[in-house]
């Protein structure tokens, strides 16, 4: 019996012809797309490179983009347009010139300064002290800068501290604490009054302040707080008959009495000393004799310079010496003022 070839086409029975069935890939589904990324040679494709290694490789190979140098260029130009706005002051002004507009708005709407209260005011002149402020009716209450104004106010000589605040919306006030008055200063022509620490206020309206201790010679305001203290505490009745307190060579003070006789204190011992010339005075007057001056500067005796009638008089200065008690006669004894 004759074999029929089976061709590439079969008939069903019902004489339908079908396709022949195509061959199963012998591949794994998940393996396919990777077989079609291999290259011709077998090897997986690269991914492309980055801008960073892009622009690194051009550099290797020498080839310089006009790009970067383009945007350096633009951002120094715009970082040299800043810097002169910001040197010259132009973007400060125009930040000034917007707040100031603000404030104007805002003193139309209310905010304006309307009253200025001052409080521990005593001896500082009004109008010094409104200057000192500097502003005026209807000005912008934002606008007024008080750390300014506060530090305007302390120049002035008779102002310790000073605190001032905004009060809205139209009111300023000044807290002020001055200076007590301690004594009157003269060095050279000048006269001043100083403070209890030796600092000058003013050199304006000493006339009314003539009661105040009487202070003579450079470096005399810094050191006569100390002595005028201790005068008070331990001799007060001395105090009371010292009409100055003359510095010599900023070393020690001579004290100018009443009644023109001069006191001269040593450098050191000075309570001791004056604590002596009390006792002294008490027991034998000396103080209210007539003579020109007392010189405590030698730790062991009193010298008396006598004026020059009683010179005269008694036919000899007389010396006196303060020694175990007891009071001696001798030759004169005419210290210098050093």
């Amino acid at each position: 019996m004759r074999q029929v070839k089976s061709s590439s086409r079969t008939q069903s029975r019902t004489g339908v012809r079908t396709a022949p069935k195509k061959k199963s890939s012998k591949v794994a589904p998940g393996k396919r797309r990777n077989a079609n990324s291999m290259s011709t040679f077998g090897r997986r494709k690269e991914r492309p490179a980055g801008p960073v290694a892009a622009w690194f490789a051009n550099l290797r190979e020498g080839n310089f983009g006009t790009q970067p140098f383009a945007y350096s260029a633009v951002a120094l130009v715009a970082g040299v347009i800043v810097y002169g706005l910001v040197i010259g002051g132009h973007v400060q002004a125009a930040v000034d010139g917007g707040e100031r507009q603000v404030n104007r708005v805002l003193a139309l709407s209310g905010f304006s300064i309307q009253n200025v209260t001052v409080t521990g005011r005593a001896q500082t002149r009004k109008d010094d002290l409104l200057e000192a402020v500097g502003v005026g009716r209807g000005d912008p209450v934002f606008g007024f800068d008080t750390e300014a104004a506060r530090q305007r106010i302390e120049r002035l000589g008779w102002v310790r501290s000073a605190t001032v605040t905004r009060l809205l919306p139209d009111t300023v006030r000044i807290d002020v604490s001055e200076r007590q008055p301690f004594a009157l200063w003269q060095r050279g022509g000048a006269l001043s009054i100083i403070d209890a620490e030796g600092q000058p206020i003013t050199d304006e309206g000493v006339q009314d302040f003539a009661h105040l201790p009487f202070i003579v010679g450079f470096g005399a305001p810094r050191e006569a707080p100390a002595l005028l203290n201790m005068m008070r505490a331990e001799e007060p009745q001395l105090l009371q008959r010292v009409r100055a307190f003359v510095r010599v060579s900023d070393r020690r003070w001579n004290l100018r009495l009443e009644n023109g006789v001069d006191v001269k204190l040593p450098e050191t011992g000075v309570a001791k000393a004056l604590s002596d010339l009390a006792a002294y005075d008490t027991k034998y007057k000396v103080l209210s004799r007539d003579i020109v001056s007392v010189d405590l500067r030698l730790p062991d005796r009193v010298s008396v310079e006598l004026t020059e009638g009683a010179a005269t008089t008694k036919g000899i200065a007389t010396e006196a010496a303060i020694k175990n008690g007891v009071m001696r006669t001798g030759s004169s004894a005419r210290g210098g003022n050093t």
